[in-house]
């Protein structure tokens, strides 16, 4: 062989290895390591705090009105409950919708200037009084007991945060639906066992809750992912993040694939966005969890890489019988495999869980967009 082709092989394997361990080898650790040595904290099913709700909306009159509906449905007491929306400068019937339902006192509403959602939920937060803060979204159903959940960990002085369990249920059978409906389940799993062993490295967007106390700015520059970044910072800050399966809330996922591209490539930027901020809390934090991080959130980051490298190796090593063997021929299948998939969407049928390889391609290929776009240094603060 030539030693070409022996960097190419070395490479191929790295770029593999690299897939394996962060989305199968990593995952099982985790669940081994959750049987054998979770550490446990107190609870207090009787723990009832003032809390407040925070949801940043933008041209949400689909789902706001539910939402508040949903609100007022929640099974906690009503003098301790209570909720502040903010309007990102809206150009819907949302702000309408609002005014409407507000009463003062409970429910808050308030418009901004168009900024960006983490502008808006810097400022909401600063008119929480409650010692309690629960971040949610304007599509984010809540299960009638989901709060008296979370708030039943803060009765543990270690516990900084909580994250709850968000279900996504697909609106139609696309595979963008059912594909991220599937990879979120296998993610809440993660995040379960991760809490038990050490701590809950991000939150889920839609439902979860800290101490007000502990609430930091966010950056307002562009979009992050603030429930990664404000959970690392919880962490830096001595406190533990825990997952709850109990505190359950909803959501619809993307009507098609291509939605849910969209989707993919806004959240990849988001997350992007925080790598700068992260940067310095990472030599404060344990070494356990930096290495939970580098394998769950960096190796994940990179995973649109690993995959180009492999794809982009497969003319090189064909020619080597047993590298075609155990890499070229299963990559292969693979390939075809997401290929029936796109067809399949493009035609409007479905291959159940054999559509799974062309959601995960794509989901990828929507991060390396990402990577691309951040790349170009186009700082966008607002979303869509």
């Amino acid at each position: 062989m030539s030693p070409l082709a022996y960097i190419g092989i070395a490479i191929a394997a790295v770029s593999l290895l690299a897939l394996l361990f962060t989305y199968l080898l990593y995952p099982l650790a985790m669940g081994l390591l959750s049987l054998l040595r979770t550490r446990p904290w107190r609870r207090d099913e009787a723990l009832l705090p003032p809390v407040t709700m925070v949801v940043a909306a933008y041209n949400e009159e689909r789902h706001i009105e539910e939402k508040i509906r949903n609100f007022l449905a929640i099974d906690y007491p009503a003098d301790r409950l209570f909720l502040v929306v903010g309007s990102d400068g809206s150009a819907d019937a949302t702000d309408d919708i609002l005014r409407g339902l507000e009463d003062g006192e409970r429910i808050r509403f308030f418009r901004f200037e168009r900024g960006g959602k983490m502008k808006t939920v810097n400022r909401l937060v600063e008119r929480v009084e409650t010692p309690f803060v629960v971040f949610s979204d304007a599509n984010t159903m809540y299960d009638e007991q989901a709060v008296r959940h979370l708030m039943r960990h803060f009765a543990d002085p270690s516990i900084g945060g909580v994250c709850g369990n968000l279900r996504l249920d697909p609106v139609n059978e696309s595979v963008g639906g059912a594909g991220e409906s599937t990879y979120w389940s296998f993610e809440n799993l993660l995040k379960r066992w991760e809490g038990n062993v050490v701590t809950t490295l991000g939150a889920t967007g839609g439902i979860y809750a800290i101490r007000r106390e502990l609430y930091a700015p966010q950056p307002e520059s562009a979009q992050v992912a603030d429930d990664l970044l404000l959970p690392l910072r919880i962490l830096h800050g001595g406190y533990r993040f825990v997952y709850d399966a109990e505190a359950m809330a909803f959501e619809g996922t993307e009507v098609s694939m291509r939605d849910e591209f969209r989707r993919k490539i806004r959240v990849g930027i988001g997350t992007l966005n925080t790598r700068h901020t992260i940067a310095p809390l990472l030599r404060d934090l344990p070494f356990g969890v930096r290495v939970m991080l580098f394998s769950h959130k960096w190796l994940r980051w990179m995973a649109p890489f690993f995959i180009l490298a492999l794809l982009l190796l497969i003319p090189l090593l064909s020619g080597i019988w047993w590298v075609q063997s155990f890499l070229l021929i299963p990559l292969l299948v693979f390939l075809f495999l997401a290929a029936a998939g796109w067809l399949a969407e493009l035609l409007g049928r479905r291959l159940g869980l054999l559509s799974l390889p062309f959601y995960f391609l794509a989901i990828n290929t929507g991060l390396l967009i990402a990577w691309l776009r951040v790349a170009q240094a186009k700082r966008v603060a607002t979303w869509e």
